[in-house]
């Protein structure tokens, strides 16, 4: 991979090459660390403990020569067999992105055997991930007063207007998990304790003013992520730059059309950019410019970057994950940012978790 983004990934947080074992697993960060109620995942098929190690959840496995044999549980009433398999995502989406699998076969009494054709370094944590279990309930960032209204059925979102506006009627809310991991990428770098300083003065203000539910991140060991999982990202080396696509003239900060919280994320780097602030050669130097940066909108499904971008914000699944996944859907929503053919330097700041709220139904 050519490119600056398999960098950047590496040079955030204590690498572990593929050929070494680290000091202990690899793992993203889990519910099991929280310590408030209503910060958990439903059933999900494996488990991480608290001390990073997998354990059974719905069910328990084995592996044995490239393959991930689930077997069932006694008296586990989730989905299972041809129906799980049905509903998992398709190949080329998260979870699976930086795995590849070969086939699926459902063996009897439900149990499924997925078989890898280069599986990484602990291929069974794959399926620690809620995305996998069947019964996930996808939060989103529209607003949704008019459902609250109607109460018909349990509602799972993030956006913060229609949550405050569910409790100001009665509705009962919950936190279901912190399920949004937000990136903050660099065209350039810096060195010393700046670019940890911004994340953490970016990610502590939007914290603290910002998204409902936000939180600074648990510890996540970025770098031995990607030194772990790099070579099976997918190829992001095609320069989606669009030269003289339509765009503010200054220097931009790229996010999300659709997501409040990017939109927050962005607003603040640039704020910290502001001639005069702490941080402000930090930022220049991030940036590669000292120019005033602005916000720019994308809408998906259109081209992703323009040339004035010089950082992006993007958001990940941030639940219990291969760190494969979690590294290779990164890189997949970052993919592109090259200058031609020419490899360049960038910096990944992670700057925290965004949380997803239940609203149930109103009395019928």
């Amino acid at each position: 991979m050519k490119l600056w983004m398999r960098l950047a990934l590496c040079a955030s947080l204590s690498a572990c090459g593929p050929g070494s074992a680290p000091p202990g697993p690899v793992a993203t960060p889990t519910p099991c660390n929280d310590t408030e109620e209503g910060t958990g995942f439903p059933s999900v098929l494996l488990r991480v403990g608290c001390d990073g190690r997998l354990e059974p959840g719905r069910a328990d496995w084995t592996i044995a020569e490239g393959a991930v044999t689930l077997a069932f549980l006694p008296g586990d009433t989730g989905p299972k067999g041809a129906a799980l398999v049905a509903a998992w995502p398709p190949l080329d989406e998260p979870p699976w992105l930086g795995h590849r699998v070969e086939r699926f076969a459902v063996l009897a009494g439900g149990s499924i055997r997925v078989q890898f054709e280069d599986p990484v370094r602990d291929p069974a944590r794959l399926f620690a991930d809620p995305r996998l279990a069947g019964e996930l309930l996808a939060a989103g960032n529209a607003d949704i007063r008019d459902a609250v209204d109607a109460g018909r059925t349990e509602l799972v979102t993030r956006h913060a207007a229609s949550i405050e506006y569910a409790r100001s009627v009665g509705r009962r809310v919950e936190r279901v998990a912190f399920d949004r991991l937000y990136l903050a990428a660099f065209a350039g770098s810096a060195e010393g304790e700046g670019p940890a300083a911004l994340a953490a003065a970016v990610g502590g203000d939007w914290v603290g003013r910002g998204a409902t539910g936000a939180r600074r991140l648990p510890k996540l060991d970025w770098e031995a992520v990607a030194a772990e999982c790099g070579s099976g990202a997918p190829d992001a080396s095609r320069d989606m730059r669009a030269a003289g696509s339509a765009g503010p003239s200054r220097p931009s900060v790229s996010y999300p059309k659709d997501d409040p919280a990017a939109r927050q994320i962005a607003e603040r780097v640039v704020s910290a950019g502001l001639p005069g602030g702490p941080l402000a050669a930090t930022v220049a130097a991030l940036a590669g410019s000292p120019e005033r940066m602005v916000v720019r909108p994308v809408a998906r499904g259109g081209e992703r970057w323009s040339t004035t971008d010089v950082a992006a914000v993007a958001g990940v699944f941030a639940g219990p994950s291969h760190p494969c996944s979690l590294y290779a859907e990164a890189l997949g929503e970052l993919a592109g940012w090259v200058d031609g053919s020419e490899r360049v330097t960038g910096t990944v700041l992670p700057i925290g978790e965004a949380a997803a709220f239940a609203i149930e139904p109103g009395s019928q």
